[in-house]
């Protein structure tokens, strides 16, 4: 009959980290290597904690896991009040010695409670400057979403305002400097020979000719003025409502 075949440094491997996630449960003391062979066997494969402990590698994995497994363990303590039953430790602990080292480990543990506290209150410092941090960084940028609002309003504004004189003056250029009106003027003079083509609305010729000047920008954007303010009532209306 054949005999078994050992397992591989990947077998073994794949075996210590199932039984470290399911049975140990990051409890540290648990991770013994007779303790591993027996879970590999329930698996099906042949081992014996000796051939968990030769295995260099498998050795050092397992020794990595119980040090994760203690740091974890540090990390997630509870500080709790541990009464001192005075009686009991010295009826425990007749000697010297033993009274000695009863105390020493008593002291350790206070020790590691103390040790916890002050991380913790160092990460509450910690953590109560970043929100205070945070806070202020709301404030700005609440003031800096504000001061926006309001260039953008006045920006909004002003180009309101140019388009309508823009309008304005695109109207003039159009009307009052047009070759043709200044050509016609010089032709109802006569100092001008005429084509006998006449290009020239007889409106533009009217207006260049009769009105003491051109209408005002005021005048001539009234209209639009009008109908700007209109929207202007409009938008801050669908405001009110928003708001409500």
């Amino acid at each position: 009959m054949a005999r078994p075949r050992k397992m591989t440094t990947e077998q073994m491997l794949l075996v210590v980290d199932s039984y470290y996630a399911t049975k140990a449960e990051g409890n540290a003391r648990l991770m013994k290597c007779s303790l591993i062979a027996d879970y590999a066997a329930n698996l099906g494969y042949v081992a014996d904690g000796y051939d968990f402990r030769r295995n260099p590698e498998v050795r050092e994995h397992i020794e990595c896991l119980k040090i994760e497994a203690e740091v974890f363990a540090e990390e997630t303590a509870v500080t709790a009040f541990k009464s001192l039953d005075v009686a009991g430790l010295i009826r425990n602990n007749p000697s010297m010695a033993q009274l000695t080292q009863a105390l020493t480990e008593l002291n350790d543990y206070w020790k590691r409670i103390y040790d916890h506290a002050e991380q913790i209150s160092k990460e509450n410092s910690a953590l109560r400057k970043e929100k205070t941090e945070y806070q202020e960084g709301q404030k700005k940028s609440a003031l800096s979403q504000e001061k926006l609002v309001n260039e953008y309003g006045e920006l909004s504004q002003q180009n309101n305002k140019l388009i309508v004189e823009n309008r304005y003056l695109r109207k003039m250029l159009r009307t009052y400097l047009y070759p043709d009106i200044a050509n016609e003027i010089l032709v109802q003079e006569k100092a001008l020979k005429g084509s006998g083509e006449k290009k020239v609305t007889d409106t533009a010729f009217k207006d260049m000719t009769e009105l003491g000047a051109p209408q005002s920008l005021r005048e001539a954007a009234s209209k639009d003025i009008f109908m700007q303010s209109e929207e202007e009532r409009l938008i801050s209306k669908m405001w009110e409502l928003c708001d409500e």
